[in-house]
């Protein structure tokens, strides 16, 4: 059976299977990754749990700073993105996830992975 049989048709960015891939490991690290402590604190101060949160997409700039999705159980799309001095400087409900498409490929199969109840 090919690839696209299965959905896993490439893309510009990866197959299904790779974007699938990417937001489960990104999620793993924000849950458990010392280097993302600081941002499991900021979603604790927004009152949400990294445990109940996939990370869609984060992008590390060479300055520190870094932007990045998030999925909230709700379904809620989160852009966030925090300056080099650790400062949170953005963060936007997205109700239109396709605008993010081109910086965060993975957001709309991190969507269809929360609907389907994945990575809880």
């Amino acid at each position: 059976m090919k690839d696209h049989e299965h959905g896993n048709v490439p893309g510009p960015y990866g197959t299904e299977e790779e974007l699938r891939l990417e937001v489960e490991e990104l999620t793993d690290l924000l849950r458990e990754d010392s280097d993302f402590a600081d941002l499991r604190d900021l979603l604790a101060a927004r009152g949400l749990r990294a445990s109940d949160v996939l990370l869609a997409g984060f992008i590390s700039g060479e300055d520190n700073s870094q932007y990045g999705v998030l999925i909230a159980a709700d379904l809620q799309c989160i852009q966030f993105e925090i300056n080099s001095a650790r400062r949170l400087i953005l963060w936007e409900t997205i109700e239109d996830v396709g605008v993010l498409a081109n910086d965060f490929a993975a957001v709309a199969i991190g969507m269809a992975m929360r609907r389907a109840g994945h990575l809880t």
